[in-house]
């Protein structure tokens, strides 16, 4: 036979089962080692979380596992009823059929459909359903089902985005991913998963939990972040690390209020602002990397403006690479 956790899946996957599927299965679960089920459970859920999240409510689970035993045929009252009616082994075979939302679940669950919200290659500003606010930036996907605020607020995200999210103790707000996961009631923080690598939250204002999406250990794998926090999963590594965002926070709070105000900030901190919102690389003089500046940049005007703003206020040139794909800020002086 090929080995465990493959058959498993195969069960999973199968209309019908055979008496020897049916007796192996009782045998399995009579073991000890449940080391296989708990792992093709974990893989079959975060499959799934992105684009189903939580999808059962108590009374399905119990119309499911009623046909576990269907499928089983476990007849009522004999020998094997010691076997197969301990608490734990019967828990460990509804979640693997719960969280593999094949097949059997299919029955009792009504079609979601999935809403989708794309930034191509401008940013755009959502309003969800309960209020919710969502900036994404371009190359951005974000999705949601068309029940959104009704028994649950949950969302999926590629790419990057900034979430203001309206405060509701019933209904928490969960934005999941290929990686992470994050839970709120009310806040405003920043969510970007743009590679299969590493994804990355800063809280703005208020406060969140962050969790690992491997399947292995989450619980050793969450993280409550405070205002300007940062938490990075590296799917390399399976760390989920968190530290310091106050620059962060910062960046993100003034490109959604769509300016950055600077009040006497060094030039080299400007332009690295600049550098990372119009994804543009801007070369400076040593001797003005350490001007101070003073003045708000609008986030509406294209980068030349910006860079013609500070130029004027050094005395300095503003040069177009002959390639066009950067600038440089050449000459003037601290005044």
């Amino acid at each position: 036979m090929q080995n465990r956790k493959e058959y498993l899946k195969q069960l999973l996957h199968q209309k019908e089962w055979k008496q020897e599927d049916r007796d192996w299965l009782l045998q399995y679960l009579n073991e000890n080692d449940l080391t296989d089920l708990q792992e093709v459970a974990a893989e079959a859920y975060y499959a799934e979380l992105p684009i189903e999240g939580p999808v059962l409510e108590q009374a399905h689970s119990a119309r499911i596992l009623e046909r576990i035993h269907q499928r089983i045929s476990v007849p009522k009252g004999t020998i094997v009823r010691s076997m197969w009616f301990s608490r734990w082994k019967v828990a460990a075979a509804a979640i693997i059929i719960l969280a593999a939302g094949v097949g059997i679940v299919s029955l009792f669950r009504k079609p979601v459909k999935q809403l989708m919200v794309v930034a191509e290659k401008q940013r755009k500003t959502f309003t969800l359903p309960d209020g919710s606010v969502v900036h994404l930036e371009p190359g951005t996907v974000l999705q949601y089902a068309d029940d959104y605020g009704k028994k649950a607020r949950n969302v999926t995200l590629t790419g990057e985005a900034l979430f203001n999210v309206e405060k509701d103790d019933k209904h928490p707000f969960v934005v999941a991913s290929s990686l992470i996961s994050t839970k709120v009631l009310g806040t405003s923080f920043n969510m970007e998963v743009k590679s299969t690598a590493e994804a990355k939250v800063v809280v703005l204002t208020g406060m969140v939990q962050v969790a690992a999406q491997d399947g292995k250990d989450t619980e050793g794998k969450k993280l409550i972040l405070t205002a300007n926090k940062r938490a990075v999963y590296n799917k390399a590594t399976q760390l989920l690390e968190m530290s310091d965002a106050t620059e962060d926070a910062w960046f993100y709070s003034q490109r959604q209020q769509g300016r950055f105000v600077y009040d006497g900030e060094e030039l080299i901190k400007v332009v690295n602002d600049l550098q990372r919102y119009y994804n543009t690389e801007i070369r400076l003089d040593r001797r003005i990397q350490h001007c101070a500046f003073y003045g708000d940049v609008n986030i509406t005007h294209d980068l030349e403006m910006a860079l013609n703003l500070i130029a004027v206020s050094l005395n300095a040139k503003i040069n177009k690479d002959k390639s066009g794909n950067g600038y440089t800020i050449a000459g003037g002086n601290c005044q």
